[in-house]
């Protein structure tokens, strides 16, 4: 059976690994989650993320059982606390979070349900993820009104005693109006507590194992140079 991809967008994940003291890459690796739920896995050593093709993706993917990543349903638990391990953190912020809603931080629904294992976090979707805005979208951004709305969202977090601690473009999605939408809280906790992932390489200052509020303030501030630099790209190719 193979997953079966057609674009590197199915994936959920493609992410590289390197050496924290040298930045030497060791491997990529990716994930795939399939309509019926089925997830997949694959590595590689021998090429960057950015060389890898859909062929590549389709010959390295291998599927996951059930069994090892999803728990089974329970009937006497609240559907809406029925989550999968490790995302269990996640679902506890995010059921925090909906009672403390903000326009820029994804609204959280409940959790998915298949063959009997709780599959996954049941999220608004956005069609645009920051990090291919300007590929996906061919009018210019605001990048003033971006950082405006994700720090806006970030304070709402702050304010409730919890810090993010993985900022990227990765991790933020745009609406139809161009407004920054925070996504993927499993690194978020409250300020102080440990934590079991913390970043993402390239958008934190170092290693860390508490929830902070300055890893998001630090990270703020690369996405928003990283935006500038993006623009500055697009005008150029485009001249």
């Amino acid at each position: 059976m193979c997953a079966n991809i057609c674009t590197k967008r199915d994936l959920k994940d493609l992410c590289e690994v390197e050496d924290y003291e040298t930045g030497a890459f060791i491997r990529s690796t990716f994930t795939y989650v399939d309509e019926q739920d089925i997830a997949w896995f694959g590595r590689t050593a021998d090429k960057r993320k950015y060389h890898l093709t859909v062929e590549d993706l389709n010959r390295l993917l291998q599927e996951i059982s059930d069994e090892k990543i999803y728990p089974l349903k329970n009937s006497s638990i609240s559907m809406a606390k029925l989550l999968p391990q490790i995302t269990l953190e996640e679902a506890k912020v995010l059921e925090f979070l909906k009672q403390h809603p903000h326009p820029n931080i994804v609204k959280y629904h409940g959790c998915t349900v298949n063959r009997g294992y709780i599959t996954g976090i049941a999220l608004e979707k956005y069609e645009i993820i920051l990090q291919y805005r300007f590929e996906d979208v061919p009018h210019d951004l605001d990048i003033v009104a971006c950082m405006d709305g994700i720090r806006k969202g970030v304070k709402h977090l702050h304010l409730l005693g919890y810090a993010h601690n993985d900022l990227n473009p990765t991790n933020i999605a745009i609406d139809s109006d161009d407004n920054p939408i925070i996504l993927d809280f499993g690194s978020c906790r409250r300020f102080g507590e440990k934590l079991l992932t913390a970043g993402t390489y390239g958008w934190i200052d170092g290693e860390y194992a508490t929830s902070a509020q300055r890893h998001d303030e630090s990270a703020i501030n690369k996405i928003e140079a990283w935006l500038k630099e993006e623009k500055n790209k697009r005008a150029t190719m485009a001249t």
